[in-house]
């Protein structure tokens, strides 16, 4: 059988890591459980010295930028490269690790890819952390699981949203106060009919029909619909436009106004609230000699 050859004519990385696979594994098979130490008898005692020095080295070494190179000269002894490990959170925690935990930890790297361990990375190879490690990942999918049947994630849409909600704002004096309010209106767009101005109170009778009212409208606007809701479940009385004031104005910005969501009433811009509060406090002058 033919080998694959470069343009320089070497051996490509992906036969040689094909070859040291299959090479381990028709040990494993053909010698079952004396495969390890076939393998040690087979590998050379001057390769093993190599690569032993080079790890050595490796889990001295405080440079990340030599510890990588050192890393891909151990791998292209064993005719393996770092592409052929999964992932790439394991190269940080290698670095943070140093001496004879570096080293467990490049061990363990070879047990979680399911590669034969070397004969100079043998000694370092923690198989029950290995197991516990394994054990708990397979708790934490059955918790992801479990958390997925009694809440299942919001369904997408799979057509574009055929209704749309508007939360129109105008400042509205307020009687007997210098200050102002946030008048509020919502005004429903539908495709068929238009947009048409809804009153609070229609709109929190949405989310008890039918599941399809919720496919008509976008995650983000079915979103602030059930905030609705649910803020305003136990008030019996609604009023009728809804004016916002004192800490209720408040809780709406400090939710929604870093969003789009609220829009000026002549529909012309948004507006936004970026956490910035002032306040008033009295202060005593003196006026033609008195206070």
């Amino acid at each position: 059988m033919g080998k694959l050859v470069g343009n320089h004519g070497q051996v490509s990385r992906s036969a040689s890591t094909t070859k040291y696979d299959a090479h381990h594994t028709v040990l494993e098979k053909t010698y079952g459980a004396l495969a390890d130490l076939r393998r040690e008898l087979a590998d050379s005692k001057a390769a093993v010295a190599e690569r032993t020095e080079i790890l050595g080295i490796f889990a001295a070494c405080a440079d990340s930028q030599r510890a990588w190179l050192l890393l891909e000269d151990y791998l292209e002894k064993l005719s393996l490269a770092r592409k052929d490990f999964a992932g790439q959170d394991w190269w940080p925690r290698l670095l943070q690790a140093q001496g004879k935990q570096r080293l467990e930890g490049l061990a363990f790297l070879f047990l979680r890819c399911n590669r034969p361990l070397p004969t100079e990375l043998a000694p370092y190879a923690n198989f029950e952390r290995l197991s516990e490690i394994e054990e708990m990942e397979k708790e934490q999918q059955f918790v992801q699981l479990l958390e997925s049947w009694l809440l299942p994630p919001t369904p997408l849409h799979l057509d574009a949203p055929r209704a749309s909600l508007r939360v129109l704002c105008q400042p509205q004096s307020l009687e007997a106060s210098p200050l102002h309010g946030l008048r509020i209106e919502f005004g429903i767009l539908r495709q068929r009919t238009g947009e048409k101005v809804r009153t609070l109170a229609e709109i929190l009778e949405l989310p008890g029909r039918s599941t399809h009212e919720q496919e008509l409208f976008s995650i983000g606007d079915w979103e602030f619909i059930r905030w609705l809701a649910a803020h305003y479940a136990d008030q019996k009385e609604i009023s009728d436009p809804l004016v916002l004031t004192g800490i209720e104005l408040l809780q709406w910005l400090a939710g929604w106004g870093q969003s789009s969501r609220f829009e000026t009433g002549d529909r012309r811009g948004l507006i936004h609230f970026h956490g910035q509060l002032a306040e008033l406090a009295p202060t005593l002058a003196k006026n033609n000699g008195e206070l």
